[in-house]
């Protein structure tokens, strides 16, 4: 028997569906960590009306509900419903914050500038990562709820592990593949010429947020690699230093960055110019005819 896992058959010497005993004072810190951050974002998201930007709290409250059922999991570590529910309130939102905080921006960012990439244009950027974010959320749900009823039914052990492998891959190889992007991105941003170069700090909380995901994404591939009770799914630390921790830092990263402090869009006396610039060359046009 791999040294890493646990066979099935062998569930009984195990306690609870954790495999440890869940700490109440850790999912209470969380709670109070998300709620936190996700009013901010509200505030933030409301005040500059930015209002494609509530998806980044609605995730944040997402998470808050997973702890707190979390929390009352841990009062009865055997039932089951409670324990699926908390695992997956907790581990899809991420894919969410993925979406409003690398997705769109880096969009925006290429709109702003004109910058094309010979495969990923604005557009694509926008809608097959997205796409691929939201097959990525069916396949973890899927295989999330087929590894939490393998502990009664271990004939569900290797395609609940599979299931789950393969949505936390494309999610990982979609992170990755997008972070490459970002790179390629700001090299050629910086070739750029242009008056207004204070919002290209923005990479800063880009380059962040992919690093984070992209740690997040690896844990939780190695911890459903080993199967159910692996050596690094029974270790709640490591639970909380590699998923809790990046993700509550990841939301915290987009306060300062948030789209009503750094604008994507051009400035209102650019907009202007360019709208000038149009009619004048319309009415020499017609002038022409």
């Amino acid at each position: 028997m791999n040294s890493s896992s646990v066979n099935l058959a062998d569930l009984p010497k195990y306690p609870n569906l954790y495999g440890y005993e869940p700490s109440q004072g850790l999912s209470i810190a969380a709670i109070v960590c998300f709620s936190t951050v996700s009013l901010v974002l509200i505030i933030l998201s409301i005040k500059f009306k930015k209002f494609y930007f509530l998806v980044a709290p609605g995730a944040g409250i997402v998470t808050v509900i997973g702890y707190a059922i979390r929390i009352k999991s841990a009062q009865d570590t055997h039932v089951l419903g409670t324990y699926i529910a908390t695992t997956l309130l907790i581990l899809l939102p991420p894919t969410a914050l993925a979406a409003v905080f690398l997705f769109a921006q880096l969009g925006k960012i290429m709109k702003r500038t004109g910058i094309q990439h010979p495969i990923f244009k604005p557009n694509v950027v926008k809608y097959l990562f997205l796409i691929v974010d939201i097959f990525s959320i069916i396949i973890q749900g899927a295989g999330g709820a087929l590894l939490a009823q393998s502990a009664d039914n271990p004939d569900l052990d290797k395609p609940a592990k599979g299931v789950m492998l393969t949505g936390l891959c494309i999610a990982l190889c979609s992170f990755t593949l997008f972070f490459f992007l970002i790179i390629y991105l700001y090299i050629k941003v910086l070739k750029v010429q242009e008056e207004d170069k204070k919002w290209r700090i923005i990479f800063i909380a880009l380059f962040a947020s992919g690093i984070l995901i992209i740690l997040r994404s690896i844990y939780r591939v190695a911890e459903y690699a080993g199967g159910y009770h692996s050596a690094v799914m029974i270790n709640e630390p490591l639970f909380y230093g590699l998923d809790t921790l990046p993700m509550f830092l990841l939301m915290c990263i987009w306060i300062p960055f948030h789209p009503g402090f750094v604008s994507l869009s051009k400035k209102k006396e650019n907009k202007e110019e360019d709208k000038k610039n149009y009619d004048t060359e319309t009415r020499n046009g017609v002038e022409l005819e």
